[in-house]
């Protein structure tokens, strides 16, 4: 079967992240929530899962991503979602706690190759690092009206179906469009034949005068932006997980909370695509802009709860979001250095996958613990603002770059 177009590709993969993220990712909290009411588990409990989940991915980031490499692109994506399917169908008839984190911790493995990274390595290696960049910029679109989309059709589920038939929704709405979206868009290929397609030659580079991988592990800036995009992926996974619940308990309007949570997508689409008409601000004034956007976003919290103020937190929250996750990706060449990007951002994401992973159980034991909303705010208030005061300070310290050539 020939590949598709470069346009259908993207829109097909575009609309398979959509789902995998909607499905695996953003129905979590909704469906936590239900739970909880229904078989009165703990929060703490039921957020462990997560946690674990969400290790199990990290986890399986380097096998999948190896798989990629050697071109099992399509059976690997196509299969996760079947897989996923069928977890979330058994997801629908469990009664323990262990059969609970038996799925969740499964789900999680199967993240790791349905997420962002899998999707632009299937992506490059498809179209070539010439078209990938705008195609990757096109499927973030795409995938941003995520939560938008998935959402209030789930609050529309669990009102009518229960939590229960809203996860056989999930599951059938993951076989019916990724899966063969996937399959569809992803050319089958092995390590001999897969070669991207309009992929310039290239030349062999020289090797920088020393090694950047080393001179990382001296740098301040180094440490400083990794602790800042640390604070940064727990306030993420903090707030997708908890922002629904902790919304409920601070307003009883509950369609005001669905439509505000609903607004983050198109915030991060929209925040994206203004970075297309102004694409000579520097990385350095994009992480400023946005890292500061967070704790202003928290605090709305701390307002009394209108749909106004709601809405404003999700608006705030989600354009600052989908800034400064071009500004992750985008940290290590305009900030630390050019070479060695795979080895250097691996470097990085370990403890950022400690902190995705950690925070939404932390914050879940800090609420249970305290039994008021607000202790598990002030939390998240913190993670929000220590993102803006590290990065800051990254930037005021001496780049590697600057430290080379200081000392030669």
């Amino acid at each position: 079967m020939p590949a598709p177009a470069h346009r259908s590709f993207v829109a097909a993969m575009g609309i398979s992240q959509m789902v995998s993220w909607g499905t695996l990712y953003y129905s979590f909290p909704l469906i936590a929530e239900a739970i909880c009411n229904e078989l009165g588990w703990s929060r703490a409990d039921i957020y462990g899962a997560a946690t674990l989940g969400l290790l199990a991915a990290a986890l399986a980031a380097y096998p999948v991503g190896a798989l990629i490499d050697r071109g099992h692109g399509r059976p690997l994506m196509v299969g996760a979602t079947v897989a996923a399917s069928l977890a979330l169908l058994g997801w629908s008839s469990i009664n323990t706690m262990t059969a609970l984190y038996d799925v969740v911790i499964t789900l999680g493995v199967l993240q790791a190759a349905l997420s962002y990274e899998p999707a632009f390595a299937v992506t490059i290696r498809q179209l070539g690092t010439q078209q990938a960049r705008s195609a990757i910029t096109t499927i973030t679109l795409w995938a941003g009206f995520a939560s938008t989309v998935f959402i209030p059709l789930l609050q529309w589920m669990l009102d009518n179906l229960g939590w229960r038939g809203a996860l056989l929704g999930l599951a059938a709405i993951n076989m019916a469009v990724a899966a063969p979206l996937y399959f569809w868009a992803i050319r089958s290929a092995t390590v001999a034949d897969y070669t991207p397609r309009h992929q310039p030659a290239t030349t062999a580079s020289p090797s920088p005068p020393d090694n950047p991988v080393r001179a990382m592990l001296y740098s301040p800036r180094f440490y400083l932006l990794t602790a800042s995009f640390c604070f940064y992926m727990a306030l993420f996974s903090g707030f997708t997980y908890h922002i629904y619940p902790l919304l409920v308990a601070l307003s009883s309007d509950i369609q005001a909370v669905v439509f505000a949570i609903a607004l983050i997508g198109p915030a991060q689409v929209g925040a994206r695509l203004l970075l297309l008409l102004f694409r000579e601000i520097s990385i350095k004034h994009l992480g400023l802009l946005a890292s500061v956007a967070f704790p202003l976003a928290i605090l709305l919290l701390k307002a009394p709860p209108s749909a106004f103020t709601l809405a404003a937190l999700c608006v705030l929250y989600g354009g600052a979001n989908g800034i400064f996750t071009i500004v992750r990706g985008m940290a290590v060449p305009e900030l630390l250095t050019r070479h060695h990007y795979g080895s250097i951002n691996g470097i990085m994401l370990i403890p950022m996958s400690l902190a995705r992973a950690a925070a939404p159980w932390l914050i879940a034991v800090y609420w249970t613990h305290s039994d008021t909303p607000d202790n598990a705010l002030n939390l998240m208030l913190a993670l929000a603002i220590l993102v803006p005061v590290l990065f800051g300070l990254a930037l005021v310290t001496k780049s590697p770059t600057q430290e080379h050539k200081a000392g030669t």
